[in-house]
């Protein structure tokens, strides 16, 4: 992917990847910073490969994103008196001096709003903003390994990061380890998944991403970022307790795709809400990947075939397990849906029918969006 893509306007994969990013803050920033108690009162947000902040008409990209949804708790900052430190970093120094222009012009912008206004120090010329603000111009290993140690120290602070690398090289195995030791870490990164797909023979690309050519389906090219996907998954180990999901995003003939990664079930659930709202079909892209073209305008006859296979997969394989006692709980099901992709909605069919047909008991619930919060008892009939 080319590095210049701020010099056109963004094209509609590149705004699915941040409108991902806008929904998630939207979801993220108001557990930390708007809850009726303040339990952490250092918070971080990185965004490592932060580029020059806008594309050629102005639309935002990833920093002034995160600053723009900022700006909507400066009261909350203020008044519960959190430490929130931003970090951008951008690599090419012709571009981090076009993302501090721009960044010093959204903040004094916002200084003169009407209702953010009110909040802000600098209206009392103390040329403070609430959060701190800093940009860095380093290689993103580098970087990285320097502050990580300084992570470790207070690793139970929570973070948000998004690690937009150009390609696949930057998210290591070494990297993803390193992420998973941060408890209350919530991260997105991205990869350029079908050039992964096509070099995979490269030496180059051998480096970073221990696969072969006959990893990939010849038949299922789009199905590549599933592929990179589960090489991902199958590096975590039990001690990392992390979740991770996927989204490939289709541009033009090529599949990019991003990575979301939490340690908290709730973080899984709000990203995958955001996914399944942009693809009610399967959630993981932003297109038909698995070439079913379903229309829920134009229903089949029978509606076996209204259901996209994903799902049918889904809840086939969850049947199979509660009947064998693989999973006992409720929250129990909630986890393993979570950890398969799919939503309480998805699982909630499976158990409607399995106590229709009298194999859950009758007043056991289904599952609900707190699930996360309670210890669920056994519920299959013995």
């Amino acid at each position: 992917m080319s590095t210049d893509f701020h010099s056109k306007e963004f094209d509609d994969g590149t705004r699915i990847k941040l409108e991902i990013l806008r929904e998630y803050l939207k979801q993220w920033l108001p557990v930390f910073l708007a809850g009726e108690k303040t339990y952490w009162k250092k918070i971080f947000i990185y965004d490592f490969f932060a580029g020059e902040g806008s594309d050629s008409i102005g639309n935002y990209g990833s920093p002034r994103i995160i600053l723009e949804q900022l700006k909507n708790y400066c009261r909350n900052i203020i008044e519960k008196r959190i430490e929130v430190k931003v970090v951008f970093n951008e690599f090419k120094k012709t571009k981090v001096q076009k993302l501090k222009t721009q960044c010093d012009q959204q903040l004094f912008n916002c200084m003169s709003e009407e209702e953010s206004g009110k909040y802000c120090p600098n209206k009392t010329e103390t040329n403070k903003c609430t959060f701190e603000l800093l940009i860095e111009n380093q290689d993103f290993n580098d970087f990285f390994e320097q502050i990580f140690p300084q992570m470790l120290r207070i690793k139970e602070a929570p973070r948000f990061m998004f690690l937009d690398q150009y390609g696949i090289r930057h998210i290591t195995e070494d990297v993803l380890h390193k992420l998973s030791q941060l408890e209350r870490t919530d991260f997105i990164f991205f990869t350029s998944s079908s050039f992964a797909r096509r070099f995979i023979e490269n030496e180059e690309f051998k480096k970073y991403l221990n696969l072969t050519r006959k990893d990939f389906s010849e038949d299922k090219p789009y199905h590549c970022h599933r592929v990179i996907f589960e090489y991902y998954k199958s590096l975590l180990r039990p001690q990392d307790n992390l979740f991770l999901a996927p989204f490939s995003i289709k541009k033009n003939s090529n599949i990019y795709g991003i990575i979301f990664g939490t340690h908290h079930t709730l973080g899984m659930e709000k990203f995958l809400n955001i996914c399944w709202k942009i693809n009610k079909m399967t959630g993981d892209a932003n297109f038909d990947i698995d070439d079913e073209r379903i229309n829920p305008n134009e229903p089949k006859l029978f509606e076996e075939f209204n259901i996209p296979s994903k799902i049918q997969l889904f809840e086939n394989d969850l049947k199979e397990r509660i009947q064998k006692g693989e999973l006992n709980s409720n929250t129990e099901i909630y986890r393993y849906s979570l950890d398969s992709g799919f939503l309480p909605k998805h699982a909630n069919n499976v158990i409607k029918e399995l106590k229709s047909q009298g194999i859950i008991q009758k007043t056991f619930k289904t599952v609900a969006q707190d699930v996360h919060k309670i210890a669920s008892p056994s519920f299959i009939n013995q």
